[in-house]
């Protein structure tokens, strides 16, 4: 893998740092695109400490704001030229009520809209001549989550933390196989396919009100019971960089971990909600997010 290059969106800490610097250890090159230039070049550091002879380099980059992406395009054109691989890894869990400065609902922009630009913006910088790959990072909450195609931005349903990082989920996840459906048709190298930690033992989330133990049993039964159990960042990866890397990884397919419930273990096919599989569905929500977004690739298909 020495020859190819990778973009890590979200790659300063947590899944998308131990992403990076699994692929670094492979010989990729890695992209990592960061908000926080402070904590990404801390990030870069502690990634080169393990893997001195890495490249590794790091771009900024928002994917909640549209200016942003058009920026990183530009910056990685300009640095870098070419690609191999994609990983929409940046997102957000339990946020409060918040909306980027274009006026769409945190989640959606962060998890799902900007992981949808992105793509959009890179798809040309993909090597025509070799297998590729845009991997997009989901959630076991994406099962249970439900769409309100005509109120993706909550401006008209009661807003719920829980609702808005589950349905951003489900979003991203239809959006992946009408991706995949979309490059098949052109003839593409480029596959794309899901794949989700299970439960991550990460910073994310963390000072969510959401998940704030209400009595002093359950924090402690959070710190001491569950914390120990869930899988720290490096297991949590695995399934994202089996995705990423392993042979015999087809378009469409959704990674996860195998074990109780698909919280930990062996990494295998995971379970899909149905309505991800809705082609009528994926059109749909394509057509949208090229509407929520202005970024338009492969619309006519």
């Amino acid at each position: 893998m020495s020859d190819k290059v990778a973009v890590i969106t979200g790659a300063n800490g947590g899944l998308g740092f131990q992403v990076a610097l699994e692929l670094a250890r492979m010989g990729m090159s890695v992209v990592m695109a960061c908000r926080s230039m402070d904590k990404a070049t801390k990030a870069q550091g502690e990634l080169l400490a393990e893997v001195p002879d890495a490249d590794a380099r790091v771009i900024a980059l928002d994917v909640t704001e549209p200016e942003s992406i058009r920026e990183f395009g530009r910056q990685l054109s300009a640095q870098v030229g070419r690609l191999d691989l994609l990983i929409n890894n940046a997102g957000v869990v339990l946020a409060p009520l918040a909306r980027n400065s274009v006026g769409q609902e945190l989640h959606l922009a962060t998890n799902y809209l900007g992981a949808f630009s992105v793509t959009g913006m890179l798809l040309p910088f993909f090597r025509k001549n070799a297998q590729a790959r845009i991997v997009n990072v989901g959630s076991l909450a994406h099962r249970f989550a439900k769409l309100d195609l005509d109120d993706l931005n909550w401006e008209k349903t009661a807003y719920s933390e829980w609702k808005a990082y589950a349905r951003s989920k489900l979003l991203l996840l239809s959006f992946t196989l009408e991706l995949d459906r979309r490059l098949r048709q052109t003839g593409s190298p480029v596959i794309a396919v899901g794949a989700h930690p299970g439960f991550a033992n990460t910073n994310a989330g963390r000072g969510s009100a959401a998940l704030t133990p209400t009595t002093s049993f359950r924090s402690w039964f959070s710190e001491k019971v569950l914390e120990p159990l869930i899988p720290k960042a490096p297991a949590a990866a695995r399934s994202i960089v089996h995705a990423a890397s392993a042979e015999g990884v087809c378009g469409g397919d959704y990674y996860g971990p195998k074990g109780f419930l698909e919280i930990g273990g062996r990494t295998g096919r995971a379970r899909v909600n149905p309505v991800a599989r809705d082609i009528d569905v994926g059109r749909r929500v394509w057509a949208l997010s090229e509407e929520l977004t202005g970024v338009r690739y492969l619309s006519s298909l």
